[in-house]
């Protein structure tokens, strides 16, 4: 079956998974590190209907720090490759890719990275690049005033030293302040780079 639109999931740096942005157009390719061996039971139910819309790829990575980006790079060129004039999307909030993005948007492929599924539609169609930049959150205008107080490599170095972080100061649920970190990755106010945050804020 040809698909119009690839999404190949970084599932060691994101495990959040929509499958309402899967149609009959498109095909996700969930890669994921041969340590992972905690995937829910929800989340496998959830993707079963897709039958091949939905791929799972375990790679073994043999304990090697950032291998699993370089297979996914190897899927991207092999689809490019292989399924021309298509629509290549990276699910990762890893900055690592951007260089390869970058040179292959220079060659008029169509192809980005994107932070989260906020950025698709239901129908897997690239939206617009979210913005609240001006109306920024009340919460999220919090959450940089406190991290501006503190030196920067002492800042919180992952997602969830983060959310524990502001946890100490905020009083909203885990799943509050994980959707106020999305809309500040989203916002390019956070990447992350060889799995470590940083901030621009």
């Amino acid at each position: 079956m040809e698909f119009e639109k690839y999404i190949f999931v970084d599932y060691e740096n994101v495990q959040d998974i929509n499958t309402n942005i899967i149609s009959k157009n498109v095909k996700m390719l969930i890669i994921v590190g041969e340590n992972q061996n905690k995937i829910s039971i929800e989340l496998i139910q959830k993707t079963q209907p897709f039958g091949d819309s939905i791929e799972w790829l375990k790679i073994k990575s043999y304990g090697k720090k950032n291998a699993l980006d370089f297979f996914i790079t190897y899927f991207v060129g092999f689809y490019i490759g292989t399924q021309e004039n298509k629509e290549y999307i990276i699910y990762s909030k890893d900055t690592g890719y951007d260089p390869l993005i970058e040179y292959l948007m220079n060659k008029k492929i169509n192809i980005k990275r994107i932070v989260s599924f906020k950025q698709l539609d239901n129908n897997g169609l690239n939206k617009k690049d979210l913005s609240i930049n001006n109306v920024l959150n009340e919460n999220i205008l919090k959450i940089n005033e406190n991290l501006n107080k503190i030196q920067i490599n002492a800042r919180p170095k992952t997602k969830k030293g983060l959310l524990k972080h502001i946890k100490t100061f905020s009083k909203k649920s885990n799943e509050e302040i994980e959707k106020m970190i999305e809309d500040m990755f989203i916002n390019n106010m956070l990447y992350e780079e060889n799995g470590r945050l940083k901030y621009k804020i």
